[in-house]
């Protein structure tokens, strides 16, 4: 997946970790990595569109399509959400690391 604004939000080394050293094959632990990827990029999405007013989503997810990497989405979500907004998308992004720690070691 291509760099996103809130990715240096995200700590994902313990799942990097675990994945690595599961003894499947590379390609399968590759496609577990981009699996997890998609995980938290529509957790966390889905989390900024909750905290978003309705009326800003359009423009917000239209930019997110043009640039996913714009550190001006910070900004952009700063303004309309408030600026605590990357303690909350860390929150988030944590929660949702843990639960997939939680899955990987069942």
């Amino acid at each position: 997946m291509s760099p996103l604004f809130f990715d240096h939000l995200v700590i994902k080394t313990e799942i990097i970790d675990l994945i690595s050293k599961k003894p499947e094959p590379e390609n399968q632990k590759g496609k577990a990595l981009q699996l997890i990827d998609d995980i938290l990029y529509q957790g966390i999405i889905a989390h900024v569109l909750e905290r978003l007013n309705p009326e800003h989503h359009d423009t917000f997810l239209s930019q997110m399509h043009e640039r996913p990497y714009d550190p001006e989405l910070i900004s952009y979500l700063k303004k309309h959400v408030g600026p605590d907004i990357e303690d909350d998308i860390r929150k988030a992004a944590n929660k949702i690391v843990k639960q997939i720690l939680k899955d990987l070691s069942d």
